[in-house]
């Protein structure tokens, strides 16, 4: 009987693929019992005794504790088919608690540091204090390495996994990257506090010092360390830094917010905050020429804060510049010229606000309105009335156009907010007298005979 020929080649293939399967295991064994021998050289590590062919070793270093496994792992590849991989592990009790640095899976839960790159690469967990004092820049940069072949450093463990190339030397660089990573763990020195003092003054991303600033800003407010940080970083080269400084330290920041609301290239939102900051803690008569010239300079936000400013105030010289700013400007930005004419109050304003009610933004017709409540004269009623008149106004400047004319009117003398009539002659223009008893508030009536009415006044 012959035996099939089939058969004999799927067994001759069979053993050769046990051969070879073999083969390759001892020299996968031989090349990993090298590398760990070097890594003892090298790196001091001391591995336990281990079965033949293990793929599995532990080791320790003083109190670093490893342990090096070569494993399977399934790939993206087309063929799907397993390739193995070398996994590196390092646990040491000095390692901080309670933090977690993996790649980066887009968490909403993620830390940032303000340093971009590091942020975009690395997911971070754990307190925030204790994470800014901890993450230096040489901290960072491992950390980045780390997670760039799926590392992770958690529950005090630093994790890395790699293919194996089987070069020599993948075990012990692999070694030397966790212990370069341990090292700059466990060698932290200081508290958090003078860890996050030493971070807002040196590091050399800005995003990193304003973060350590602002919280050593909120934490230790009370102690030397925040103040003299601060102090160091009035003169920081990053506006938002600087502005942290200055917010931080009131007597001496007017020359810095100064410096920011001149600057052209400081960000608008910076501009605006170190404006108010000048409103509220200069004199209203050396506050007043800064933001008035910040009208000039600035746009924006900026701007805007500083008529706000101007308008709180009351700094008389800057109703010209504003009535330019409320006839030229964007309706936005025109509107907050009106809130801060009104505020300030000079009747000088008056024309202006008399044209920008009539704008056909209703932001702006509603913050003239306003204003002309709180400074218009008898001359502004009938314009306001006319305007009333209109019927395609909307409801909300409607009712900003009738709480003005009351407001003008109980300002004068005899006359109660919502009592007066209209003089309708040519000559009488503009006139006022007191409404019939009837009249509710906010009516206004035509006075038939103005002369015929007791009360009656200019």
């Amino acid at each position: 009987m012959e035996f099939p020929v089939n058969l004999l080649v799927v067994g001759v293939g069979v053993v050769i693929a046990l051969l070879l399967a073999s083969y390759l295991a001892a020299d996968t064994a031989r090349w990993f019992e090298e590398e760990l021998r070097v890594a003892s050289v090298a790196k001091g590590f001391r591995f336990e005794r281990r079965r033949r062919h293990s793929r599995v070793a532990r080791g320790w270093r003083d109190d670093y504790h490893v342990q090096v496994e070569i494993r399977a792992v399934a790939g993206q590849e087309e063929d799907g088919r397993a390739h193995d991989h070398l996994l590196v592990s390092l646990r040491c009790d000095r390692f901080p608690q309670r933090v977690g640095f993996s790649p980066e899976r887009g968490s909403s839960a993620d830390i940032l540091t303000g340093d971009r790159h590091f942020d975009d690469a690395v997911q971070v967990q754990g307190e925030p204090t204790i994470l800014a004092a901890l993450l230096d820049q040489p901290l960072r940069f491992g950390l980045r390495k780390l997670v760039a072949w799926d590392g992770s450093l958690g529950d005090g463990q630093i994790s890395w996994r790699a293919p194996v190339t089987f070069v020599a030397g993948q075990v012990p660089r692999a070694l030397g990257e966790l212990v370069e990573l341990a090292d700059l763990l466990t060698a932290a020195k200081g508290g958090i506090c003078e860890r996050q003092s030493r971070n807002a003054r040196d590091d050399e991303s800005p995003g990193v010092r304003l973060w350590n600033l602002t919280l050593l800003q909120q934490h230790f407010a009370d102690r030397p360390e925040a103040r003299e940080a601060s102090r160091a970083l009035l003169a920081d080269r990053d506006p938002w830094v600087r502005l942290a400084a200055a917010r931080f330290l009131p007597d001496e920041s007017p020359p810095v917010l100064r410096g920011l609301l001149d600057d052209r290239e400081t960000p608008d939102h910076a501009a605006a905050e170190a404006a108010v900051l000048l409103g509220a803690r200069l004199p209203a008569a050396e506050a007043g020429p800064l933001l008035t010239s910040a009208l000039k300079r600035r746009s924006g936000e900026a701007r805007r804060l500083a008529m706000q400013e101007l308008g709180r105030i009351r700094h008389g010289p800057a109703v010209n510049p504003l009535c330019v700013l409320l006839d030229r400007a964007d309706p936005r930005t025109a509107a907050a010229a009106a809130e801060a004419l009104g505020t300030i109050g000079d009747a000088k304003a008056e024309a202006h606000l008399l044209d920008a009610v009539r704008h056909d933004e209703a932001e702006l017709r509603i913050a003239a309105a306003h204003a002309l409540g709180a400074l218009g004269t008898v001359r502004a009623v009938e314009p306001l009335l006319e305007l009333l008149a209109a019927k395609r106004i909307d409801g909300e400047s409607r009712q900003a156009l009738r709480e003005a004319v009351g407001a003008i009117q109980s300002r004068l003398a005899g006359a109660e907010a919502g009592q007066l009539s209209l003089a309708p002659t040519a000559a009488e223009a503009g006139r006022l007298s007191l409404a019939t008893p009837q009249a509710g508030p906010g009516d206004v009536s035509l006075a038939s005979e103005p002369e015929r009415r007791p009360g009656y006044s200019r």
